[in-house]
């Protein structure tokens, strides 16, 4: 099938004929790279538009690609799959331990952003080795073969940390405390101290209760809201939220730590197993009707907004368009693309997820021929995108 497209080439008329593509002509290892540069749940739809789709979907090329390097070193030898995509669910939905067991690491199954947990072992907690006040156990539920179980303490005080160039770029985290009650006492009135944030910041802060069964007492006047308590984790442990965290992916020898204190009340404390701090990717849904007065507020903010742009964006926007919101450019950078590089390529955002889009222009490219005007002709048309005209091969 073929399509005439009217042009005005130097000050005169032409026609420029353009062949329809039939995706599904293409070769299956063509269609697997495509996929390749997609998302895991974009292969899963993808799998359904036809047979061939399926079949480039669902090779073990397009898998490896969602799977993190040297993945190899993650795997038990002990361990056999049939496909690379039953491998990443298998890492989706199975932790393996690394470093000796004093981590665990697993992908995000949506993105396959990855994902870890910090063992006891593995973070600095104050008296940790004095028997008197924790000791070290081993309880089946646990994914580590020793946890701290908490006896009593007045100076409370955990920290952990994590190379940023372990975690996955343009991706939101999410750092939980995961523990264990077990005849918890002391934690009832003082709020803990939680942070996240760069080695040498200040980060986010914020405060929390560790006991599921606090009570607000009279001389507490202080407002409290649900996040500030512990929650029921489907693995039977309760987490707190100790922060977020938006890497993106320009820092590459920083470290990211995290902090549970409580030193200020002076009273002694117990009754908690810590089973390790965890850095969980999360995929924000901006967009969500559903969201609540408050939730809806916070993703309507410059901040949010402005983690999902990438890095030295206000060199992509023009200069003479203004922008009442972070939002705003956002959904600008999805919907409009950007000229770069002095017109050699268009840049845009994937408006669902925020990953980076790129286009390059003819110019940019290496056409055999191109500056033959026996074979080739440079041509203006209004519907191309680039500052420079496309080139027709006559």
């Amino acid at each position: 099938m073929k399509c005439k497209v009217s042009e005005m080439e130097e000050g005169g008329n032409g026609e420029l004929s353009i062949d329809t593509l039939n995706l599904n002509a293409l070769p299956q290892d063509c269609i697997a790279t495509i996929i390749s540069f997609t998302s895991p749940r974009d292969a899963c739809r993808l799998s359904i538009v036809s047979t061939i789709f399926k079949l480039a979907a669902e090779s073990d090329a397009v898998w490896e690609s969602f799977l993190p390097s040297q993945y190899q070193a993650l795997i038990p030898s002990s361990l056999s799959f049939s496909s690379k995509k039953e491998l990443y669910l298998s890492l989706c939905e199975n932790p393996v331990l690394i470093e000796g067991g004093r981590k665990s690491f697993w992908l995000e199954k949506v993105s396959g952003n990855k994902c870890y947990m910090l063992s006891p072992k593995d973070l600095y907690i104050e008296w940790v080795n004095t028997p008197t006040y924790w000791r070290w156990v081993s309880i089946p539920e646990a994914r580590f073969e020793e946890v701290s179980e908490l006896l009593s303490v007045c100076w409370f005080e955990i920290r952990g940390k994590i190379s940023i160039s372990r975690l996955s770029p343009m991706t939101l985290y999410k750092a939980y405390l995961v523990f264990k009650v077990h005849d918890v006492y002391g934690f009832d009135y003082y709020p803990v101290n939680l942070s996240v944030g760069l080695v040498g910041t200040d980060g986010s802060m914020r405060t929390a209760y560790l006991d599921p069964e606090h009570v607000l007492t009279e001389q507490q006047s202080t407002p409290v809201e649900d996040e500030m308590f512990p929650k029921a984790r489907v693995d039977g442990w309760l987490e707190v939220e100790l922060g977020e965290f938006f890497n993106e992916g320009c820092v590459c020898d920083g470290e990211l730590e995290m902090t549970t204190i409580e030193i200020d009340g002076g009273n002694w404390k117990g009754g908690l197993i810590f089973q390790g701090i965890e850095i969980r990717a999360v995929t924000p849904n901006l967009c969500d009707a559903n969201l609540g007065l408050d939730s809806l507020s916070a993703a309507e903010s410059d901040t949010a907004w402005e983690s999902l742009l990438p890095c030295q964006y206000q060199d992509l926007v023009p200069t003479l368009v203004s922008f009442s919101s972070k939002k705003d450019i956002y959904l600008s950078l999805g919907g409009n693309p950007v000229l770069i590089e002095g017109g050699r390529k268009s840049f845009w955002l994937e408006k669902a997820s925020g990953k980076k889009c790129y286009m390059l222009s003819p110019k940019e490219l290496y056409i055999e021929w191109v500056n033959t005007p026996t074979y080739w002709s440079w041509v203006r048309i209004l519907e191309a995108r680039s500052l420079f005209p496309p080139c027709r091969w006559i």
